[in-house]
């Protein structure tokens, strides 16, 4: 009898402890150094450092005026994305016989309206910590506002 009550304990016991072993205190990062930069033909580079980066966070997207684009992490903890001009139907397209030519025309990014209202001067930052979507709000004029 106390045979099988042992073993249904031990049983419970390791089922119990076989739950997953998440990290309960997920870290909140802080942005700084927020940069507009200027590139050829009217593109630009939004660029941003991030220190204390969990590696359960991942970034994603920045949304900027009606624009998306994808942060690429440069180098450590420095973070970009950049932006084309929206010339849907412009006059500076290349339109030739070539296609080798043609090819030099940069696709257009269509306008995107971001999940969250922001400012002009503002700048949407969407990332993931453990399948969860959340954002960060940042200013160009150097402040950062967390959205849960």
């Amino acid at each position: 009898m106390y045979y099988k009550f042992s073993i249904f304990v031990i049983l419970a016991f390791l089922v119990s402890s076989c739950g997953s072993n998440k990290v309960l205190g997920v870290r909140d990062f802080s942005v700084k150094n927020i940069e507009r930069i200027e590139l050829d033909d009217q593109a630009f580079e939004i660029t941003f450092e991030v220190n204390a980066l969990d590696h359960n966070t991942q970034l994603e997207y920045l949304y900027f005026d009606n624009q998306k684009s994808a942060v690429v992490n440069y180098s450590e903890n420095k973070f970009s994305a950049k932006f084309a001009p929206s010339k849907i139907n412009s006059e500076d397209r290349i339109l030739s016989v070539n296609r080798a030519e043609e090819a030099k025309n940069t696709l257009p990014q269509l306008p995107v309206k971001p999940p969250l209202e922001i400012e002009k001067s503002e700048a949407l930052l969407s990332y993931i910590i453990e399948s969860e979507i959340k954002y960060k709000v940042l200013d160009l004029k150097k402040r950062v506002v967390n959205i849960p």
